[in-house]
């Protein structure tokens, strides 16, 4: 029956939230070199347009420093967007952070507690209202 319907595969394990930060830091990076192209380009583009006169010729450059800058605006949209997506991950895992540190001090507690009660039983109440007696004094005035 193997052969007729093949063997399950093993499921990777979900990335961690680090790695998937990493990874969207690695591509926002990525998008941050193309945009450093692309204003090169763009200040070779404004260098031409300032030794060419007005008219046909001085339109001839403007159209394709358009289509770069048009790109620039599209990569930062995206760089932008990869920032948010890292914004995101950085307060979920922060949140899971809290949540664990949350889940720790109750345990502490829990068991702060419970030693608080098995100490309460070896006190005896008695003993304390006859020192508290003893140990008050009346001051007249």
């Amino acid at each position: 029956m193997r052969r007729v319907f093949g063997v399950k595969k093993e499921k990777e394990p979900p990335p961690s939230i680090q790695d998937a930060s990493d990874r969207i830091n690695k591509r926002g990076d990525t998008v941050d070199e193309k945009l450093k192209k692309l204003d090169a380009e763009l200040n070779r583009y404004k260098e031409q347009i300032k030794k060419t006169r007005p008219g046909p010729a001085q339109e001839a450059v403007k159209a394709p420093a358009m289509s770069v800058l048009k790109k620039k605006r599209m990569y930062e949209e995206q760089r932008d967007m990869l920032y948010n997506q890292t914004f995101n991950l950085d307060q979920v895992a922060f949140a899971a952070e809290g949540i664990k540190h949350a889940q720790q001090t109750m345990s502490a507690l829990k068991s702060a507690n419970k030693e608080l009660k098995r100490m309460m039983k070896t006190v005896k109440i008695q003993d304390i209202d006859l020192q508290a007696q003893t140990h008050t004094k009346t001051v007249y005035i």
